[in-house]
């Protein structure tokens, strides 16, 4: 790494061996250094790349505004979210991350009390991600000796939802859950039941929604060869499973424009399927 600007004393702009500008944070790794002077691997903790989108005039205010503290118990928190999740989470999750908890932080000082309108939905739909966000509660109470409420768990949750799609914005992870959640109804409704959120093929159906929602946000149409031939046997054998994918089908491409192919329309209706009948196999 080279240094290119220091930020403060333990935060420094450097540029890597592909020239590509990061941010690296570490004790000293800002402090007294030249421009174009070698920082040793072992001075670097973290390393932060800076996105295409990223200016860095921003990453500079961040970095003066946000606490260094802050930003230490944002980087444990990571570190332990994404053991628990066992996912690789895109970096760009220190920046919103870090901003979130101070701006958290600065709300209880002002006994300002803002609830996420999402908060059930999320904790039922990311159970391991809202776990992660609980843990995370926990660290930055006992750090910052305050009582911050766990309905916050709920909010940093969806940061780490967000950081597991490389190009996702948070406004895309919320119309995401909101997505899910339509869809869940949908099926609540249709077979007057609500599915065991328990259970194993619960959790795999709301991942692949998540992936389905996600194919259809960017244009990406699944298709397979002879998939409409397994249409057919399936809607044949799982036809209430076939009606609740195709009101979902409907709603979809009505609300949100939608094009659902049929390969997408098969691996409805088999989750589905799992999920009302087999909650609980492998």
């Amino acid at each position: 790494m080279k240094f290119k600007k220091s930020l403060n004393n333990n935060i420094a702009l450097a540029e890597d061996t592909d020239g590509c500008e990061v941010i690296v944070i570490g004790t000293g790794v800002g402090f007294k250094k030249v421009k174009g002077q070698t920082i040793d691997r072992e001075h670097i903790q973290k390393t932060f790349r800076i996105g295409a989108n990223d200016k860095y005039q921003r990453m500079e205010q961040f970095f003066n505004d946000i606490p260094l503290q802050v930003i230490d118990i944002t980087d444990q928190i990571i570190e332990t979210g994404q053991k628990r999740i066992g996912k690789k989470l895109h970096d760009s999750i220190l920046l919103t991350l870090a901003d979130h908890i101070h701006f958290a932080l600065e709300r209880l000082k002002t006994g300002m009390d803002i609830q996420n309108p999402l908060h059930w939905d999320i904790r039922h739909l990311y159970p391991v991600e809202y776990g992660a966000g609980e843990q995370a509660v926990n660290l930055i109470n006992e750090a910052f000796h305050v009582s911050l409420s766990h309905s916050e768990a709920s909010s940093i949750a969806l940061h780490f939802v967000n950081a597991q799609f490389d190009s996702g914005s948070m406004n895309q992870t919320i119309k995401i859950t909101k997505m899910i959640n339509d869809i869940l109804e949908i099926m609540s409704h249709h077979f007057e039941i609500a599915p065991d959120q328990e259970s194993v093929n619960y959790s795999r159906f709301v991942t692949h929604l998540r992936y389905f929602i996600v194919r259809q946000l960017n244009r990406e149409v699944l298709s397979f060869k002879d998939q409409h031939f397994l249409y057919d046997v399936l809607s044949e054998r799982y036809p209430s499973s076939c009606q609740c994918a195709q009101k979902i089908k409907e709603f979809m491409e009505h609300q949100y424009k939608f094009i659902i192919t049929p390969d997408e329309m098969v691996y409805l209706m088999i989750h589905i399927e799992r999920v009302t009948t087999h909650p609980d196999a492998d």
